[in-house]
């Protein structure tokens, strides 16, 4: 696999969006885990945030972790926020408000390679100036991954928020909306660029990588995702420690909490967010819990 496409995913899919245990194929788990200290215990699951129809139904390991679970835990608490609370939101911090354009902000070779995929994508791109650069770039990848037959309300998360809230079981988040569109806003101006950039560069890799990541998923194989998902971050430090590794470190007391008392929960995060040197996987290991995939 070249270089380019281990990118793919590192930027696109992060912002949307270790090793198999020894002797068991990747096909056998899922990227569930269930971590234990004692007789207490909490699953922590994987999630990809854009799937098809074929992708259902789940697992049985993940069904069962669900199933018996007193309390489901995502980043954020989707079923406390109503869509259009959530928009709102996104557009107060997601468009310009000091009078300028996209076009002003941005070098004119990577708006140029903007405009040209859009128009690829039977999109004006005049539509994107009143939008800062991360928030160009999350609809331009949300176009594509729907013309490749990808939907959000197919994703894990909002799959699992429905049920839970459809079964009357208790859900919280991590963290909030506005917190989580401050990461991509608080961004130098630069690395929003950047994200922009790399976006309209290499979208078109989507068309080969996603298959190969949705399918990594479905198998269980950390290793291969922390290729697909991670390998590119080394080119974005500033990205990759603000959205990836400094989330996880805050999450971590939250993981332990749910131990001490006995919660039984579901965790459902990112799958980014699991995998590699830098994930809670490995941070849990190292902290002495036992884990195990599913």
């Amino acid at each position: 696999m070249t270089r380019a496409r281990h990118r793919v995913g590192s930027v696109l899919l992060t912002i949307l969006c270790l090793g198999a245990a020894a002797n068991v194929r990747a096909e056998e788990k899922s990227l569930l885990w269930k971590i234990s200290e004692g007789a207490s215990s909490v699953y922590i699951l994987g999630s990809i945030h854009y799937l098809r129809s074929e992708n259902y139904p789940l697992k049985k390991a993940i069904l069962d972790a669900f199933d018996t679970s007193k309390k489901l835990v995502l980043e954020i608490d989707l079923n406390a926020t109503s869509g259009e609370a959530a928009q709102r939101l996104m557009l107060e911090k997601a468009l310009f408000r000091d009078g300028t354009t996209l076009p002003e902000n941005i070098g004119a070779e990577t708006y140029q390679l903007a405009a040209e995929r859009a128009t690829q994508l039977g999109i004006d791109m005049r539509i994107f100036n009143p939008m800062k650069p991360w928030f160009a770039a999350i609809n331009l990848i949300a176009i594509k991954l729907k013309a490749l037959q990808l939907d959000p309300r197919r994703g894990v998360d909002q799959y699992l928020a429905g049920e839970a809230k459809r079964r009357g079981k208790p859900t919280s988040g991590l963290e909030t909306m506005e917190f989580q569109i401050g990461l991509l806003d608080q961004l130098s101006k630069q690395n929003q660029e950047a994200i922009l950039r790399e976006t309209v560069t290499e979208l078109d890799l989507l068309d080969r990588n996603i298959d190969e990541i949705v399918r990594s998923w479905v198998e269980g194989d950390a290793l291969v995702l922390a290729k697909l998902l991670l390998a590119g971050m080394v080119e974005f430090p500033e990205i990759h420690q603000k959205v990836l590794v400094e989330r996880n470190r805050r999450w971590l007391p939250e993981i332990e909490k749910s131990l001490e008392q006995a919660s039984e929960a579901l965790i459902v995060v990112g799958a980014a967010h699991l995998v590699g040197p830098d994930g809670i996987i490995e941070m849990l290991k190292t902290k002495g819990y036992s884990v195990e995939q599913k």
